[in-house]
């Protein structure tokens, strides 16, 4: 099959184009009224993109500190909170959250910015439904529904915009979401057309929602003894009952003497396949989209290529995948629903599968009959 392949400014071309839209030095026709707005009109570029309202978005204090400890001429601290002479941020007393007032500027630059480097897959409005999304597998998210993967956040919380840079940064793994070298001045504009496309009430319209901080990661306890992190790893995987999502990687009797209960305890026909849980699903258009949990044995990790990636993947969760939190937010949080050491370990456990079996099918094929033949 032969795929055509355009750079980016024949690709924003194409876009502009079908979209309705001009390409830079194409206003038409001098002289000419201008053709009546519509999906496929010759409408200037500027006044599809222009944004003419400000959004109002949730806040996170870090980003208000870190501007006050920039700019101390700006903010003035009013007791304990922030007060902003430009009026761009102000606290809420009532709901008790700050809230940022986007400029219709900044959300014009990011939406131009975002249909150029973003519109293809996850559309024009960020409904999930661009022009390449009926290809991919898995299709782009909407961003109307303000849930977001792999951000290394607590499910619990909104994730904050240095999370979403990294994630932009980082790409998906094993996805048409590539690596992007789009600057951060550029990505915080197209961060706040994305938030403002959050409903009413919704994502960061909501007071009741929190922004919140990349999961609390400790220095690696297993450090020169990665051999013993794999088998306290292999234990607590199966102890601790992943493999009702993802495969086992032990045999019944192994799990059983592991768990330290009943020999004679039975399991699920598939143990080792995943297994598609009705809460891992997220919509784009209406419908439904549910997503395997990864077979670490051969499929591709999104965001986990190292044993601190993983780490984070699994402490924080994956908010909108079934996958809970089981760390903690940050050092002064309460403890985890897992002690670190031990996530540690499976971290380790999950990488050494990935190394060992992925890119290997002979390999992979042979381990996966010794345990099917054992059970």
């Amino acid at each position: 099959m032969t795929r055509l392949f355009l750079n980016s400014g024949a690709a924003l071309a194409l876009l502009a184009a079908l979209a309705g839209l001009t390409a830079p030095g194409d206003e038409g026709e001098e002289g000419k009224a201008p053709a009546p707005a519509g999906p496929f009109s010759l409408a200037p570029r500027t006044a599809m993109l222009e944004i003419t309202q400000p959004d109002k978005q949730l806040a996170w204090v870090k980003d208000i500190e870190e501007l006050a400890g920039q700019q101390p001429g700006r903010f003035r601290q009013d007791g304990e909170h922030w007060v902003d002479s430009t009026g761009e941020y102000a606290w809420d007393d009532e709901n008790e959250v700050y809230w940022r007032t986007v400029s219709a500027a900044t959300l014009t630059r990011g939406r131009q910015d975002f249909v150029q480097f973003c519109a293809s897959c996850h559309g024009m409005e960020g409904d999930g439904y661009g022009r390449s999304a009926q290809g991919l597998r898995p299709p782009p998210r909407s961003f109307h529904q303000s849930t977001f993967k792999f951000t290394k956040v607590p499910g619990e919380f909104l994730p904050n915009d240095g999370a979403l840079i990294k994630l932009v940064h980082h790409g998906l793994d094993g996805t048409p979401m590539l690596k992007w070298a789009v600057s951060d001045d550029r990505l915080h504009d197209i961060l706040s057309y994305v938030k403002s496309l959050s409903g009413p009430g919704e994502g960061w319209h909501d007071e009741t929602n929190e922004i919140g901080p990349e999961v609390f990661t400790p220095p690696d306890p297993w450090v020169g003894k990665e051999k013993e992190a794999i088998d306290e790893g292999r234990k607590a995987y199966h102890v601790r009952q992943c493999w009702s999502c993802h495969p086992a990687y032990a045999t019944t009797a192994q799990i059983n003497e592991m768990r330290g209960g009943d020999a004679s305890q039975t399991y699920r026909s598939d143990l080792y396949y995943s297994v598609l849980k009705k809460d891992s699903s997220y919509e784009v258009q209406g419908y439904k989209v549910a997503i395997l949990p990864p077979d670490f044995t051969w499929q591709t990790l999104r965001y986990s290529s190292t044993p601190f990636e993983t780490f984070q993947t699994i402490a924080a969760g994956i908010s909108g995948a079934g996958m809970p939190t089981w760390g903690r937010a940050t050092a002064e949080s309460p403890k985890g629903a897992v002690d670190e050491s031990e996530i540690w370990a499976i971290a380790h456990y999950v990488r050494s599968l990935v190394d060992t079996y992925h890119g290997k099918p002979d390999a992979r094929a042979a381990f996966m009959a010794s345990l099917r033949g054992g059970q």
